[in-house]
């Protein structure tokens, strides 16, 4: 009972029985019904959920919550190293420390992921949207879903107050994939505030400030709070070197600077930035030197910050953004260990 409820054997997968799913046999004791049993049976993309959700697995396959390709080709851009296979110290800080973000069909739809809890969110209940607060929560946390729901930062999300969750805004696309096998997070088709804004869209908004800055700013310059901001990140093994921990410090900021990748999608000259936990010497524990790309990309990253508030202590007048020169990334922001490619996004004093 602790396991199963009586209501989950009515349902569609309750039906089906233990044994379809997690194999084992039907045998009196507990160690002969349990030898042969598999308690992840989703871990093979291909395997059980498949029989009956191929058209599902097949994108998942290629999707960035399964292989994790934007960290994979975020990690390699920083290594300048064309193919991971190429460098053995590279894929083993990817196996054993990114993959621990990698998420199985049965991690979102029936239990906590694994890198944060793991355990059955309800009693083996499948869930065809999974609860944000137990699912994405588990992984994105400390950040964008943390943020989101008031956990991290000053308050959250106005969204969030009003009852929606991350499935409102963000497309099945952004979790199961297309099929088409993404590089990063933003070759995806993204939310805009516009898809349900669009009255403010510059030009048509009874708001004059919307249509004073046109596109020269993100909305989150004016509407997102502090965000989570991590610093100095660096890898250790454990005990058994079957995996690499990693610890940073963090910080609760708001930086509003240059675009570092004005697109047709993100034309802003201004956006908010967050900065992330990597350090040139990051891996070293693995093998020193890992990362000789470091200082040509930046470390401050533009952020789609997920707090957002009608009304924000830099939009209560002009003055309170245009004459806080705390709100802007400085010289002094970046750090002895930041990549010198951070300059370039710089806010000039005026």
């Amino acid at each position: 009972m602790y396991l199963v409820s009586k209501d989950f054997l009515e349902t569609s997968h309750g039906q089906l029985g233990c044994i379809n799913c997690h194999s084992g046999e039907n045998l009196p004791t507990q160690e002969q019904a349990h030898a042969t049993m598999n308690p992840y049976p989703s871990e093979d993309n291909d395997g059980v959920c498949a029989q009956c959700h191929v058209g599902v697995t097949e994108t998942y396959a290629s999707s960035i919550h399964y292989n994790l390709h934007g960290m994979e080709n975020g990690l390699m851009s920083f290594a300048s190293t064309d193919s991971m296979p190429d460098s053995p110290a590279h894929a083993e800080v990817f196996d054993k420390n990114c993959m621990s973000c990698h998420a199985t069909c049965g991690e979102c739809h029936v239990s906590r992921p694994s890198n944060y809890t793991g355990g059955l969110i309800n009693q083996h209940e499948f869930f065809k949207t999974p609860p944000m607060e137990e699912t994405c929560y588990g992984c994105h946390g400390a950040r964008t879903a943390g943020e989101f729901m008031g956990e991290v930062g000053f308050s959250g999300d106005v969204h969030f107050e009003l009852g929606m969750d991350c499935m409102d805004c963000h497309n099945i696309d952004n979790f199961h994939g297309t099929g088409e096998v993404g590089e990063r997070m933003w070759d995806e088709a993204l939310p805009s505030c516009l898809d349900c804004h669009e009255e403010e869209m510059s030009g048509n908004s009874q708001i004059e400030a919307h249509n004073a800055h046109g596109d020269m700013l993100s909305c989150q310059v004016c509407h997102a709070q502090a965000n989570n901001n991590c610093f100095e990140c660096h890898v250790t093994y454990n005990e058994d070197k079957s995996a690499l921990k990693s610890a940073s410090d963090s910080k609760l900021m708001f930086r509003i600077g240059l675009n570092p990748n004005p697109t047709e999608e993100r034309p802003y000259k201004y956006v908010t930035l967050r900065h992330i936990p990597t350090a040139a010497n990051s891996f070293d524990t693995v093998e020193p030197n890992m990362l000789p790309n470091f200082d040509n990309i930046n470390n401050w990253k533009y952020s789609p910050t997920h707090n957002i508030q009608r009304s924000t202590f830099q939009n209560e007048s002009c003055e309170s953004c245009h004459d806080n020169d705390k709100l802007f990334l400085r010289e002094e922001d970046i750090i002895e260990s930041d990549s010198k490619e951070n300059l370039r996004l710089i806010v000039p004093r005026p």
